[in-house]
């Protein structure tokens, strides 16, 4: 995301949307209905942590692919355009997923 002029403000977002895309839920909401311990990822379900694994590792590869492409006249247009992949592969991801 960085090389792609993505800020710490898009990491967030990336975050939110791809737990709403292959969970249906909010981040609160994961942790609270898995016991995880919030800002721990390690304290959630193995298969949560490996359906985020999975999903990171497809979008950085996308992102990296798509590296001195992704351009906008403000951060947030930037920051929106990343999310779109994110949210995109994320909808792929979802549906190679058991849930």
């Amino acid at each position: 995301m960085k090389a792609n002029g993505g800020d710490s403000e898009c990491y967030k977002q990336a975050v939110i949307t791809e737990t709403s895309e292959l969970f249906d839920c909010t981040v609160r909401q994961l942790y609270a209905e898995t016991g995880g311990k919030r800002y721990r990822r390690e304290t959630l379900p193995l298969e949560v942590q490996q359906a985020y694994m999975l999903n990171e590792t497809l979008s950085s590869y996308e992102l990296e692919r798509m590296e001195g492409t992704i351009g906008g006249e403000t951060q947030e247009e930037v920051n929106d355009k990343i999310n779109a992949v994110v949210k995109q592969q994320s909808k792929k991801t979802r549906g190679w997923l058991p849930w």
